[in-house]
């Protein structure tokens, strides 16, 4: 597996179309077409794909996609099942004997999105790289796994031969699991920058000294499970010390950390000593 190179469109310039678009053309896939809203964008990611040897054009015609073996809809959530509706009317006016394989990238997004699609015939899938993806910063999708969904086996095997050819782990799970591991991951992800964002403004220009233990708070949670490492005055009910810093942020006023403080040191007893 992973030996086949397959022609891909994508539709959409963003940071995923952005990130995926460079792996799968590093993987040694045929990027033929990017079609995005915004002229530029799209031209721009279109550019960028023909640095390395690549023969990617830019299209504002929805059509011209439908000769590759591969769409991808690295579109917003919300535009893919109109993205699915307009793909599903070229496809109903197209000449071209074959048709090609349509994906979705989104995490949250049901592949119910693509029934337009899916009536008339057309194979569809998901493939959802569960990771933070930004245009600045460089991914090895070594380190991103996979969430695939399928319509049909064939189809499935497809998405099993990007991934191989991606070297991602990766494993098929349907909407509604993909959806779970999507609010696991906003969790994971979002809800802990959002901490460290608060830790930060506390700290102020002392906030590098916490990054030795946010990363080894991480790191002991990719060894045992969070609740068996989990520390601090609010688990030992040190009462004492959490008045302290309450006092603190009051006098302060910072009244999002207060009520955030509160909230997580009243919660954290209590789910420790359910999972004992």
């Amino acid at each position: 597996m992973g030996n086949r190179h397959f022609r891909i469109s994508i539709a959409g310039a963003g940071n995923m179309a952005f990130r995926l678009g460079i792996a799968l053309r590093d993987a040694g896939h045929a990027i033929t077409r990017i079609w995005c809203r915004r002229r530029d964008a799209g031209e721009k990611l279109a550019s960028i794909l023909n640095n390395e040897g690549g023969n990617t054009a830019f299209t504002d015609h929805l059509a011209e996609l439908l000769d590759s073996e591969i769409i991808v809809l690295a579109v917003s959530d919300n535009a893919i099942n109109e993205m699915a509706a307009k793909l599903a009317a070229e496809a109903a006016n197209s000449t071209l004997s074959g048709v090609p394989i349509v994906l979705h990238t989104s995490g949250a997004t049901a592949i119910d999105a693509l029934e337009p699609l899916i009536s008339r015939g057309i194979p569809c899938g998901v493939l959802w790289p569960m990771m933070t993806l930004s245009k600045n910063k460089n991914l090895d999708f070594k380190e991103a796994p996979l969430l695939i969904e399928h319509q049909d086996e064939k189809t499935g095997a497809i998405l099993k031969e990007i991934a191989f050819s991606l070297r991602c782990e990766h494993f098929s799970c349907d909407s509604a699991k993909r959806l779970q591991m999507h609010c696991a991951a906003v969790f994971a992800s979002n809800f802990v920058n959002y901490a460290l964002s608060l830790a930060f403004e506390l700290a102020g220009d002392k906030a590098p000294y916490l990054i030795p233990t946010a990363i080894e708070a991480v790191r002991k949670c990719c060894i045992f499970h969070p609740d068996q490492v989990q520390t601090g005055p609010a688990l030992r009910g040190d009462h004492k010390t959490l008045e302290k810093h309450l006092e603190m942020l009051q006098s302060l006023g910072m009244k999002e950390h207060e009520e955030i403080y509160r909230a997580i040191s009243k919660n954290i007893p209590n789910r420790v000593k359910k999972d004992k």
